[in-house]
């Protein structure tokens, strides 16, 4: 009976080893992990981003003609556009073009309008430093549309987003139209290499 007593009085006073401790820790442990899983979380650096479209000071300018495709009353350039700068950038979409009297330096006639989807389409070209993009001009000859003629020497050349023209020398003389209403420039879309026909 005494031995019953003794052994009933002990169970409950003393708890098996660990059962307290294993509790008590827990419950510590679990604040200080919320700031390990807010630090794997953290953004990663806008290094990642890429070229930014290509400013005027980015950007040299030159024309080239192509006698070879040229006849029937229609000729083509080539404008070139290298960039100069020590970043890589963008050009996307068609130059506009106008043409500039060789009189008064002034702009003259209309300005160009576009030639969409004949060899490419419309797209984003990375230039690295050195590297250039290209738009094939399509002009007319202007004695054909039967408006005053003006000499032409240069052509002022914009791009999307610009506010301001890049002038480039012509790669020979040709007449202009003295009047808006005659389009005699179609530009295509910027491309990583001149167009073959």
């Amino acid at each position: 009976m005494v031995a019953v007593l003794l052994t009933g009085c002990a169970g409950p006073s003393s708890p098996p080893p660990g059962t307290g401790t294993t509790a008590t820790p827990s419950a510590t442990v679990s604040p200080s992990a919320a700031p390990s899983a807010a630090t794997t979380t953290t953004p990663a650096p806008d290094s990642a981003a890429g070229p930014v479209p290509c400013g005027r000071a980015d950007l040299e300018a030159s024309l080239q003609s192509r006698p070879q495709d040229s006849g029937a009353g229609n000729f083509f350039w080539d404008l070139r556009l290298t960039n100069t700068g020590e970043a890589a950038c963008t050009v996307e979409g068609y130059p506009v073009t106008t043409l500039v009297s060789a009189a008064t330096g002034e702009p003259v006639g209309a300005v160009s309008g576009t030639e969409p989807g004949r060899w490419y389409t419309v797209t984003v070209v990375a230039l690295e430093p050195g590297t250039s993009a290209y738009s094939l001009l399509h002009l007319g000859q202007a004695g054909a549309y039967g408006c005053p003629l003006v000499p032409v020497d240069a052509l002022d050349v914009t791009l999307p987003g610009w506010d301001t023209a890049s002038r480039v020398a012509t790669p020979n003389p040709i007449d202009g139209c003295d009047d808006d209403s005659t389009e005699i420039v179609r530009t295509g879309p910027l491309a990583p290499a001149p167009v073959t026909f």
